[in-house]
């Protein structure tokens, strides 16, 4: 099998790419390279392309089966700063690289969404069906390139899927720059001895999500996906962790540090995933916490 991954030199993309490479795969990686690791893509072997997907053209011919979108900027905070950077490399992109994809022969696209376009909605679980309220700019592009996604089906037909992510984690994630998580910035302190700082009163939760099984979820899309259409997934654990919990499962001292404006409440129904693909969750995050301490 052939597969074009964008933004394969990023946290998620790096651990997408020696999947499928484990799997014997054929894979290209199109990158910036904006803050992904070139040195890491280039151990692996795999042929990549230093480029942004708003500029891909034509004329890079690349055979593929499927392609796996995961490219874009992930800062909220930034979002706010420089909305016109989202709009175009999150909306832009997507619809270029989608249309470069299918004028290629391909008709299997995986994008990667997010769980933010949820923003606020008090609504638990969240489901796919329910109430959108993006409030960045960062999550109103993401959703927006859902909707092209669809749009592009009205045209001609493939088979799409848009994975909503809900807090994704795993080894080598970054514990600064761009989207932060409590696991990698808790990870880091407890390794440095120092105090784990948690916002506010601790008990605002979470659904986290492990890594591999987001790579697991981005290949079950591919491969358990026989109808064309586009389908709207949430990848998440289904299980609500306070941050509270997560700090103490890393144990030592803890500080809390002030409040954010952040929803206090965040847990995904995943009976859809569960139920369109061959696909589940295998690990639970305060079991991974106790493995890598």
């Amino acid at each position: 099998m052939k597969a074009v991954v964008t933004g394969g030199a990023g946290f998620i993309g790096l651990h997408l790419v020696k999947k499928l490479m484990s799997l014997g795969w054929e894979v290209t990686v199109i990158d910036n390279f904006s803050t992904g690791d070139q040195d890491k893509l280039h151990a692996l072997g795999c042929m990549y392309i230093e480029e942004d997907v708003e500029n891909v053209t034509a004329a890079m011919k690349i055979k593929h089966d499927v392609l796996f979108h995961l490219a874009s900027p992930v800062s909220v905070e930034e979002s706010f700063t420089f909305p016109n950077k989202y709009y175009r490399q999150i909306i832009g992109g997507t619809a270029n690289i989608v249309n470069w994809s299918l004028d290629s022969g391909n008709r299997d696209i995986i994008i990667a969404s997010t769980a933010a376009i949820y923003g606020n909605d008090g609504n638990l679980p969240l489901m796919e069906s329910g109430e959108i309220d993006p409030t960045s700019p960062y999550a109103k592009a993401k959703h927006m390139s859902e909707l092209a996604l669809q749009e592009e089906y009205e045209t001609r037909q493939f088979k799409g899927s848009a994975l909503r992510l809900f807090n994704v984690y795993g080894e080598g994630q970054r514990s600064e720059g761009g989207y932060l998580s409590a696991v990698p910035v808790f990870l880091k302190q407890y390794e440095a001895f120092a105090p784990i700082t948690v916002t506010g009163d601790g008990k605002q939760t979470r659904d986290f999500v492990y890594v591999e099984d987001v790579v697991s979820a981005c290949i079950s899309a591919y491969t358990d996906t026989v109808e064309n259409g586009v389908q709207i997934l949430n990848v998440a654990s289904g299980q609500e962790t306070s941050i509270m919990d997560l700090a103490e499962a890393f144990g030592g001292e803890i500080v809390h540090i002030e409040e954010r404006n952040e929803p206090k409440r965040s847990v995904a129904d995943i009976t859809k995933i569960k139920t369109t693909l061959n696909w589940q969750p295998l690990t639970r995050l305060l079991n991974w916490v106790k493995l890598i301490k």
